[in-house]
């Protein structure tokens, strides 16, 4: 979705990080900084924006399978890394070779 960003108006100097309106602003402005929160508020009045609790898993079972080398210190490391337990890097690391196997049939 391309959006022709709107400048910045006059009045938008009084934004400050102290007088967001809200607590997701303040925590966006705590993230992305005050400028793109700004061109957020401008930009985007009313716009809703939900982030998928589950919208990482993609990206987590691919370093799972890139980073795998089945010792117990590895898979203690990719348990942090992914915020995981050991049952999950099992369950892609299983998954991932009997997607390989029926790839050779």
């Amino acid at each position: 979705m391309a959006i022709k960003l709107k400048p910045e108006p006059a009045w938008a100097k009084y934004i400050t990080e102290d007088n967001l309106p809200t607590d997701d602003l303040k925590f966006l402005c705590d993230i992305i900084g005050l400028e793109a929160t700004k061109k957020l508020m401008i930009n985007l009045p009313g716009f809703k924006l939900s982030i998928h609790a589950y919208c990482n898993q993609p990206y987590k079972k691919q370093y799972i399978i890139d980073n795998y080398t089945a010792t117990s210190k590895n898979i203690r490391e990719l348990v942090r890394a992914c915020d995981t337990t050991q049952r999950y890097i099992y369950k892609v690391i299983k998954e991932h070779l009997e997607s390989n196997r029926g790839k050779k049939s």
